[in-house]
């Protein structure tokens, strides 16, 4: 799973929703912010006016930059689910893992795409996994045997007893 592209880019449709919405709600906010400095600006600096003729020449003057940030918005906002599918994946694969690991499904190595956040987690995961398998074989073991042999130990994972810091 590390070198494959991904084929979905809203996983987390909670998670990524809500991200690009505030980023949308930052623009706003910018937008909003910008409108009311300038407005103020004018009206302390220029000649004495009706308020809302400042909204004709604001348009006048700062259309063009109003315009490009419109169509930027769309751009930044689908970087930002493009971005946020880097964590929103890998903690999506890890919640299924632990899903299976709680019902006793098998469970495979579990390894992150390249560039993805919390590749750590991944190698944590496959430690604890491969801990509770060699536990459950023990116990296989001692509910068949009296004795616990070491080729209860899972041939694919080498488990040591390391405390996680």
């Amino acid at each position: 799973m590390a070198g494959q592209t991904r084929k979905q880019l809203f996983v987390d449709p909670h998670v990524q929703g809500n991200l690009a919405l505030r980023v949308v709600g930052y623009w706003l906010a910018l937008v909003v912010t910008a409108i009311v400095m300038l407005i103020t600006w004018r009206m302390f600096t220029g000649p004495a006016r009706v308020f809302y003729t400042h909204f004709d020449d604001l348009w006048f003057q700062y259309k063009l930059p109003f315009i490009a940030s419109v169509l930027l918005l769309p751009i930044i906002v689908y970087d930002m689910v493009r971005f946020s599918n880097r964590f929103s994946g890998p903690l999506l694969r890890f919640r299924r893992g632990l899903r299976q690991l709680a019902s006793g499904e098998p469970t495979q190595q579990m390894q992150f795409r390249a560039g993805d956040f919390w590749s750590e987690l991944a190698e944590d995961y496959n430690l604890v996994a491969a801990r509770l398998e060699l536990l459950e074989r023990q116990i296989a073991t001692l509910k068949g045997e009296t004795t616990v042999t070491d080729e209860a130990e899972p041939a694919s994972t080498n488990v040591k007893s390391t405390a996680i810091a």
